[in-house]
């Protein structure tokens, strides 16, 4: 989006650096004696109107024809014609003139308004928006995340879950009368790592669970694919094999010929990969920049219809638990978490790095000391808030990382005391009055957010606390409140505490999820066709404005 870029590349660093420029060069004439204060506001509304006339007549033509206008895919030209842009520039002036506000404050407004937008790129058009004619006995790609384990001995599928976030898009498709072809890609660990495998046990399992037949193609490209496609007739489904066996796919790179070779098969493409959104591939971006209608799938459509209202219309009291092992990891999600929470508990081996940045010893327990600043940062923040942080009131700590291990149970106002966590052990979960805490603290939450173990779960000595969270966040949803759980490791953690049931949305992302919570925009999605029409109302930098709030007040 051309006039986008604009804004978030130029204008508004522009704008606060001439602040700055205009505090250095006269703040000393300006603010040297009280004679000077009236006309430090004077100066000040004449430098605002005047700069703000030329800073309009720089950027506000592209900014203003943000208020409404016809999206488009990323990468594409804008589409509105200049007279579109003059006429809504205009409304807009009509609309919004608020002179009274300082530009200080109009800037900071047009940075929230430019961050909606950037939110708004993920937003795009679902399967579900088409017309029935635009789906009968169409050719339709669908992207699915079908990356699941499989037995060790046997080529057979361990655990289904993301094959059945995968059929409700499929079986849409396939009551519209469409011809469905799935792309997908499968991993197997073994003694040298993660490594591709086949698809075929997926295709066996997809089959019995849509009862329908799903007819396995041995290749990803080329003319038996060809011919599977000229043979499928309306409301059938072929799987092809797995796509990063083709070489361009296999080194994650958007292979053009690829994504070509891929969007010459079908009319319509459906992404439905949450999974995979955040990466830039010839099955995910290519084949959506190539091919005549790109949507999402029901199951992306889901994500970030959950993930967005969460973060942006939250039902209260919005309570969210952090845990995981490093706050590397986490500082950009708390820190934007932070403006939207009313209560946040930081656990696990982040809390390690919060605890020892007020002081606690923590023994040999994972602690990042580069990042103690970036913890002192985010408890201040949320101090000047008025944010209710959390931190644990007691660990179990260990001698050793192991199921075995010895261990004790330390307050958290004894780690303070030197000596008090013996060298060499470490901190591997939390107590009784953490739990405690978290439950009463949080039970009246109406929308619940839980991100990363607070312990070492993947050991059963440690999975207490992440299994308790994982309690509240079912209980939570089976009172018919929003509990949102994310990230592989947690999911993981929540499957085997046997808690899903109940929990409102389970995130299939991983680093996509963490982009949407970063704010950030997936590629992936930005691609796609979006919606018909967004609304958004950029504030202007009107004309006669004050610098700064302060000026009327000073004159």
């Amino acid at each position: 989006m051309t006039a986008n870029k604009r804004i978030r590349g130029g204008l508004v660093p522009w704008i606060l650096l001439s602040f700055v420029a205009l505090v250095l060069l006269q703040g000393d004439r300006l603010l040297s004696s009280p004679t000077n204060v009236k006309t430090t506001s004077a100066s000040a509304h004449k430098f605002g109107g005047g700069f703000c006339n030329r800073v309009a007549q720089r950027f506000l033509p592209s900014v203003s024809s943000l208020t409404r206008y016809q999206p488009r895919r990323m990468g594409q030209s804008p589409s509105l014609s200049m007279e579109k842009m003059q006429s809504l520039q205009a409304r807009s002036s009509e609309e919004g003139g608020q002179p009274g506000k300082s530009i200080v404050l109009q800037a900071e407004e047009l940075s929230k308004a430019i961050e909606i937008e950037m939110s708004e790129s993920n937003k795009r058009k679902c399967v579900t928006d088409l017309l029935e004619a635009e789906l009968l006995e169409r050719v339709v790609i669908v992207r699915s995340d079908l990356n699941v384990p499989l037995m060790p001995d046997r080529e057979e599928v361990l655990e289904e879950q993301r094959i059945k976030d995968a059929l409700p898009t499929i079986r849409y498709l396939i009551s519209k009368g469409a011809k469905v072809l799935v792309v997908g890609h499968i991993e197997r660990l073994n003694e040298f790592g993660q490594v591709e495998t086949s698809l075929a046990p997926v295709a066996a399992r997809m089959s019995e669970l849509l009862n329908e037949v799903v007819t396995f193609v041995s290749e990803s490209r080329g003319d038996s694919v060809k011919k599977v496609v000229e043979q499928m007739s309306p409301g059938t489904v072929a799987l092809l094999e797995n796509i990063r066996l083709a070489d361009p796919e296999r080194d994650t790179k958007c292979d053009d010929e690829l994504a070509e070779e891929l969007a010459s098969l079908a009319t319509l493409f459906v992404m439905d990969d949450f999974a995979d959104a955040h990466l830039e591939l010839a099955s995910t971006v290519g084949i959506a920049k190539k091919i005549e209608t790109a949507v999402t799938g029901i199951l992306v459509d889901k994500e970030y219809r959950y993930l967005q209202e969460m973060l942006e219309e939250p039902q209260r009291p919005f309570a969210a638990v952090i845990g995981g092992a490093k706050l590397s990891d986490k500082f950009e999600m708390i820190n934007r978490l932070l403006d939207k929470v009313d209560g946040i508990f930081i656990g696990g081996g982040v809390a390690n790095t919060f605890l020892k940045a007020r002081g606690s010893q923590m023994g040999d327990s994972l602690v990042e000391d580069d990042h103690l600043n970036h913890a002192r940062r985010l408890e201040l923040k949320a101090r000047n808030k008025g944010i209710k942080l959390m931190l644990p009131d007691d660990f179990i700590f260990a001698d050793s990382y192991s199921a075995g291990a010895l261990t004790s149970i330390i307050p958290q106002g004894d780690t303070t005391e030197k000596g008090r966590v013996p060298a060499g052990w470490m901190s591997l979960d939390h107590g009784d009055q953490t739990i405690l805490n978290i439950m009463t603290t949080f039970k009246s939450a109406r929308t619940f957010f839980w991100n990363g173990p607070i312990g070492a779960e993947e050991l059963l000595s440690y999975s207490y606390g992440s299994h308790c969270v994982g309690a509240l966040a079912s209980a939570l949803g089976e009172m018919n409140r929003t509990s949102i759980v994310g990230g592989y490791d947690t999911v993981a953690a929540l499957d085997r505490a046997g808690m899903r049931k109940g929990v409102t949305h389970v995130s299939a992302g991983g680093a996509s999820f963490y982009d949407i919570m970063e704010g950030k925009v997936l590629p992936g999605l930005a691609a796609l066709d979006p919606p018909d029409e967004i609304t958004i109302d950029i504030p202007q930098l009107t004309e006669g404005a004050p610098l700064f709030d302060m000026d009327e007040d000073l004159a």
